[in-house]
């Protein structure tokens, strides 16, 4: 097979130019970095790995996400908090362009048509939401990365010691995220379905002996984050991941069927996670074109349904199979595709198995084709990248910077020491206000999650029983708490403030208009002292 002309060290040197101008050009600052921030600060200002101090609550999901932004704190003097978020930035987009590198550096050595592998490096190179979530503060650069290795420690030819490799892969992606465990039994069961390890057919045993000394030794690397937060906290499961499983429904088979395929399926809904998953992040708020959204479905079922063709290579099923697997698993456990933060590495998977679908192309035709639609697609991610940019500066500018950072320092000037405020984004009012925050679902707080048992999911109720004392409202949550209990906040709140920045946002000519109108408009309700 053809080898293609550039290495291993050119893609990451691409993929870090372009994260790089991505983080020089927005600044981009994700809300739920904040909320894990707070606690990375707090741990080094010796309040301990807590969002409020005093409160051993476990309110982030990524070891590595709250572990090394403290690191960065540190090692930075504790000078700001944008030399500590460029710090991390840096550190995530090193991780981020190892982690294209060592991808295509598999299909590199699986010899693959040079063509293909050069194609899923631009691919790549090209996915916004990647390129987007490894600059903002988010954990995903190190997803990715280990997301790779532990496809290089299934597939890549020649590797000694494999289960050493994976075994470390793994504890990689717990240390990430704790869902990580996901992402180790589709890839596993992928491999163990086809039989293949290394590029060729092996016996299943062999798999399996193997995978008992890869997860012997990621037990052993992981153990003690879960022995030293059970003992912190009181237990090794995340609070996030309670407070938002208290306020999911059960889904029925349908259901998980109709979120995969979204209009396509028994129960209808009005997109799928499918649709998000190379689409940028918001979308379903509007303002992207419907071709985008299209194409990200059409792209997800090719990769993730692949692997039903009997005549493909083993790996290429077998990586189609574990990005099914993740599809599926998103379907049932973020029920939408807003989640955007969990797309990217599903998202590699897929076109990791359709650049393998590509490769085994055959004939001149088919080839042409396969490279006629693969520069398409980068095409189509190039400008999905640049569009997103835009409109990721003007939200860091105008809706965080200029809308919900503003309210909560004005909040933290206005409110008294002890003052409770509930509202939902609890990222950018939470940590500037430094209030004690009772959010919806109750990310930071145990007292939501138990009200939430207690009365429910209706805002109102929860209002009624918790009796903050700031109440922040985008106008719609207003309007609902309004018609759901019409006394609330007339006479148990007043109006005090409104935030506005829509008629500037609505000026900008940008793609995603219906993201920016959602934050753009805050109420601040204060309760009525009591007589």
């Amino acid at each position: 097979m053809e080898r293609p002309w550039f290495r291993p060290w050119m893609v990451f040197c691409a993929m870090a130019l372009v994260a790089l101008g991505f983080a020089l050009g927005t600044d981009r600052i994700w809300e739920d970095y904040l909320i894990t921030y707070r606690s990375s600060k707090n741990l080094v200002e010796g309040n301990g790995l807590v969002f409020h101090p005093g409160e051993k609550l476990h309110t982030f999901t990524s070891p590595l996400g709250v572990l090394l932004p403290a690191f960065c704190h540190w090692v930075s003097g504790r000078s700001s908090d944008a030399v500590t978020m460029w710090c991390f930035r840096v550190l995530s987009i090193a991780a981020l362009a190892a982690a294209a590198a060592v991808a295509f550096s598999v299909l590199d050595r699986l010899r693959w048509p040079g063509w293909a592998a050069g194609l899923l490096a631009l691919w790549l190179v090209t996915e916004a939401k990647s390129v987007d979530f490894s600059i903002n503060g988010m954990e995903t650069g190190f997803l990715l990365l280990f997301v790779a290795l532990t496809v290089r420690a299934h597939f890549m030819p020649g590797l000694e010691r494999r289960w050493m490799h994976l075994g470390l892969a793994w504890a990689g992606l717990m240390w990430t995220r704790p869902d990580g465990c996901v992402y180790v039994a589709a890839l596993a069961g992928g491999s163990m379905a086809f039989a293949v390890c290394g590029g060729e057919k092996v016996g299943r045993m062999e798999l399996l002996r193997m995978f008992l000394k890869a997860g012997a030794l990621c037990t052993i690397v992981y153990l003690p984050w879960l022995v030293w937060a059970w003992w912190y906290y009181g237990t090794p499961v995340p609070h996030t991941i309670t407070a938002k499983n208290g306020t999911m429904p059960p889904r029925s088979v349908l259901e998980i069927l109709g979120r995969w395929t979204g209009s396509w399926a028994p129960v209808k809904l009005n997109f799928a996670v499918t649709d998000g998953l190379f689409t940028p992040s918001g979308w379903p708020a509007g303002g992207w074109p419907m071709w985008l959204i299209l194409t990200s479905r059409v792209m997800a079922f090719v990769g993730g349904l692949c692997w039903v063709v009997k005549s493909l290579p083993p790996v290429v099923r077998a990586l189609s199979l574990a990005s099914g697997v993740m599809l599926v698993y998103l379907g049932y456990f973020t029920g939408t595709s807003t989640a955007a933060w969990y797309m990217p590495g599903p998202g590699w998977l897929v076109l990791l198995a359709v650049a393998g679908l590509a490769s085994a192309m055959q004939g001149r035709r088919q080839v042409w084709l396969a490279v006629a639609l693969g520069a398409l697609w980068c095409v189509r991610g190039a400008w999905t990248t640049v569009e997103l940019a835009r409109l990721s500066k003007v939200e860091q500018v105008y809706v965080e910077e200029g809308n919900r950072k503003v309210i909560g320092e004005w909040l933290k000037a206005n409110a008294q020491p002890g003052d409770t405020m509930f509202m939902e984004c609890l990222g950018y009012l939470g940590y500037y206000s430094g209030l004690k925050t009772l959010d919806y679902p109750g990310l930071s707080s145990r007292e939501v999650v138990d009200a939430v048992k207690e009365v429910g999911t209706q805002w109102h109720a929860l209002i009624r029983k918790l009796k903050p004392v700031w109440v922040v409202l985008r106008p719609y949550e207003a309007a609902r708490t309004v018609e759901a209990d019409s006394a609330l906040l007339v006479k148990d709140y007043e109006e005090v403030k409104v935030f506005d920045v829509s008629p500037r946002v609505e000026r900008m000519p940008v793609h995603g208009q219906g993201l920016l109108s959602f934050d753009s408009t805050f109420i601040i309700f204060k309760r009525r002292s009591e007589p």
